[in-house]
């Protein structure tokens, strides 16, 4: 120990190199994390470009897509494409559900409209050929082709749908 008055030399302890002080791993966690993070990115967006959107990118005008899909009606004017939720635009449909349908006769027209939009489809290259946005129910609102011709304008020539501007205030059709 020094005595009372003395100088005593500060001796500098020797430093471990910057990077390893206390941490001898955080330099790499410094890399490693943003470069995991970057990767993680980059496959969420190669899925997002594999996977894609069922109903294909979104079109405005009246040009054909060219990507054929699959239906599944659940009644006469919606159902999924390719598991993606749809209904025809401009057009209504009979209701099925007993909750919904007004009388006994509508219920029975639901089935043959859908029957009818399924056999319009099955089997045959079906195109999206305008899209309108999405309804309150989130289905996309679309007009459906095959073989170039419209599928609402066929389900009306044959009686099974209804022309219905809902989106210009017009009351929903009675089926009864």
């Amino acid at each position: 120990m020094a005595k009372r008055g003395e100088v005593v030399k500060f001796r500098k302890r020797t430093a471990m190199p910057r990077r390893y002080r206390g941490r001898p791993f955080a330099f790499l966690r410094r890399m490693i994390v943003p470069a995991f993070i970057a990767v993680l990115l980059v496959v969420a967006a190669g899925l997002a470009l594999v996977k894609g959107n069922p109903l294909g990118p979104q079109q405005s005008g009246n040009g054909a897509e060219s990507q054929v899909l699959r239906v599944t009606w659940v009644d006469g004017d919606s159902g999924r494409l390719d598991g993606q939720e749809f209904r025809l635009h401009g057009v209504d449909a009979p209701e099925g559900s007993p909750d919904r349908a007004k009388c006994v006769r509508e219920r029975t027209l639901s089935g043959d409209a859908r029957n009818a939009a399924r056999t319009i489809t099955d089997g045959k290259a079906v195109r999206v050929t305008r899209r309108y946005g999405t309804d309150s129910y989130g289905r996309e609102l679309v007009d459906l082709s095959v073989s170039g011709n419209d599928v609402a304008d066929q389900l009306i020539a044959a009686g099974k749908l209804k022309p219905w501007n809902f989106e210009g205030g017009e009351r929903k059709p009675d089926w009864c």
